[in-house]
């Protein structure tokens, strides 16, 4: 089974590739790093294991992930805490599961010959994602806005990193909130969005 791993944590994934090299003989690491286009030119690949989150200015798991289903090449997600959003966009653009960083080693690796094998796998996790209610559908600004004043920005500064006016970046605030409240989710203040935004793994581990 041809491997690739796409991951910007690079302990996680040489010690994964250690792992495999020593107990899956059967299992060949043919790339390792943090650039999807670099692995959309390999030739023989037989799954992606993908992190949902590769970085700041990194791309958006869902788009790595249509663009591999359009080659034919499956794609297992992985990320160390569960990402509400960003982990339903990917699957929905048909990731074949997701796996946490915390998992034991050998349930990682029956999960890659799972989803290499064109399988699909349904866990709780993944489960808890696509059918949670509480999980606000936010437009593209709207999740750019939160994400900016999420992060301690000033309405001003995020209205400024958006290149739009005060007046609609509050809109775009107040459509967020109105989206959490209708969820049943406390969002009125800055202290609760910012809460909301990390539970659903809205923010880069780094910000």
């Amino acid at each position: 089974m041809r491997v690739a791993i796409i991951d910007d944590h690079l302990m996680f994934a040489e010690g994964l590739r250690a792992w495999l090299t020593e107990h899956a003989p059967t299992v060949q690491v043919v790339y390792l790093g943090v650039d999807p286009a670099q692995v959309m030119d390999l030739e023989e690949l037989d799954v992606v294991l993908l992190d949902i989150d590769l970085g700041p200015g990194g791309p958006r798991a869902a788009d790595t992930v249509e663009a591999f289903s359009a080659r034919g090449i499956p794609v297992l997600l992985v990320s160390a805490v569960v990402r509400g959003t960003p982990l339903r966009e990917a699957l929905l653009a048909g990731a074949g599961g997701y796996v946490s960083k915390a998992s034991d080693p050998d349930a990682l690796l029956n999960l890659l010959r799972e989803v290499a094998d064109g399988n699909y796998v349904l866990t709780r996790e993944i489960a808890e994602v696509m059918y949670s209610p509480s999980l606000p559908d936010l437009s593209g600004q709207e999740l750019r806005a939160l994400q900016l004043y999420a992060q301690g920005l000033t309405l001003k500064a995020v209205a400024r990193r958006m290149s739009v006016s005060q007046n609609t970046a509050k809109e775009y605030l107040d459509r967020v909130r109105a989206k959490y409240l209708a969820t049943g989710r406390a969002a009125r203040t800055k202290a609760e969005l910012q809460a909301a935004a990390r539970e659903d793994g809205l923010l880069h581990d780094e910000e």
